[in-house]
């Protein structure tokens, strides 16, 4: 910034030039920590994919990350790559690396690489990572659109009400504001709620966006995330297909780690970071106590049943003893997977009706009760 003194030596256009070259310099420095923070699992899966795509064309892992650098208009892939080419360049591998970037990287992505780094096959396990955070990802974004659906259709069926409370009926009863003690019981109940909804409606915003308010910053507590997650897993309708979605969640990110060769304590000590789930952290805690322990993985999930299916822990002893879990995770993945489909289309399915039965309860009661000022109209002048 210049100080006044300097502005005076300046002529009127100098100063209008570096005043537009320091606003354009705060709008660019807002748009890229906005890009830095947005790096999401897509991104992840498309820098792998370009990682693979060059070094099966013989490209060192240097010179791919160094031409991601120079090529991409993405703030934070640009940043990545910088960071990634830095410690590449100081002789450091790529494992290293990205455990350096954890905002932007698993523990278990390093983990995962540094055990197959020393193969020269790091084309295989980032095409491996790619697939695995596509498919995790796919089976993501269909659990959130099963809950998203439903929770827009709510929040248009209550402002709906809300607007009808509000708005219409007011219009509707106060024409018969006179004769209010001769209409039917159900006419003065909705004139009661309209009458309480348009004396009282900034007062229900405000009660409503303090709610809002105090649940978001309470979910982000340790308490509220664990009795979320508990509420989640038991809500009928939602619970199943939330153990459901968790459990292939889980299997596919241990069968990966299992694929790169990590012990089993390893692996449950990466999971614990990746389910950023507590109840299923409180799981994984007490799988590692066991193993430490020397007890087998089932003989810590058989009790867990509230979170693992009783024959998905068969499955896992019976691969267990046979030194073949990665085959278990496998299956469980296949066999629950359509399972997570039916589920989400039967609650979509199961979802819709009860939530038009609701309106159309609102929507006759609010009929009867303006019918029924017509009927009262209709008898006082003897039709």
């Amino acid at each position: 910034m210049t100080t006044p003194e300097e502005n005076k030596e300046q002529g009127p256009v100098e100063v209008k030039t570096q005043v537009h070259s320091e606003l354009e310099k705060s709008i660019v420095n807002f748009i890229s920590n906005m890009d830095k923070s947005s790096f999401s699992a897509k991104d992840k899966i498309f820098f792998y994919k370009q990682l693979v795509y060059m070094l099966k064309g013989w490209v060192s892992i240097l010179q791919a990350v160094d031409t991601i650098r120079r090529s991409t208009s993405d703030y934070a892939l640009k940043t990545i790559a910088t960071s990634l080419a830095y410690y590449l360049n100081e002789g450091k591998s790529f494992s290293y690396a990205i455990g350096r970037l954890p905002e932007y990287f698993d523990e278990s992505d390093s983990a995962i690489i540094k055990t197959w780094e020393s193969t020269g096959n790091l084309d295989v396990v980032l095409q491996e990572l790619a697939d695995e955070y596509e498919y995790i990802n796919t089976i993501k974004n269909k659990y959130k659109s099963a809950l998203t659906y439903p929770c827009i259709l709510i929040v248009i069926a209550v402002a709906a009400v809300l607007y009808l409370f509000s708005s219409v009926l007011p219009n509707i009863l106060d024409m018969f504001a006179d004769q209010m003690d001769k209409l039917p019981v159900i006419t003065r109940v909705l004139k009661s709620i309209s009458d309480f909804c348009m004396n009282y409606w900034q007062t229900i915003l405000i009660v409503m966006a303090t709610v809002w308010i105090v649940l978001g910053i309470y979910w982000t507590t340790e308490h509220g995330k664990k009795t979320f997650s508990t509420m989640m897993l038991t809500m009928p309708l939602v619970g199943k297909m939330t153990k459901t979605y968790y459990l292939i969640k889980w299997a596919k990110y241990m069968r990966l780690m299992i694929w790169s060769w990590l012990d089993y304590l390893q692996t449950f000590r990466l999971l614990r970071g990746v389910l950023d789930v507590p109840a299923y952290q409180e799981m994984i805690e007490n799988t590692m106590a066991g193993l430490q322990i020397g007890k087998t993985i089932y003989s810590s999930l058989e009790s867990q049943t509230h979170l693992i299916y009783p024959n998905v822990a068969v499955m896992i002893k019976v691969w267990e003893e046979t030194a073949r879990l990665e085959d278990a995770m496998q299956n469980i993945i296949n066999m629950y997977q359509e399972e997570l489909d039916t589920s989400i289309s039967q609650f979509s399915k199961l979802l819709e009706p009860i939530i038009l039965i609701v309106m159309w309860v609102v929507v006759a009661l609010v009929a009867s009760g303006i019918f029924g000022v017509v009927f009262a109209v209709m008898e006082d002048v003897g039709i």
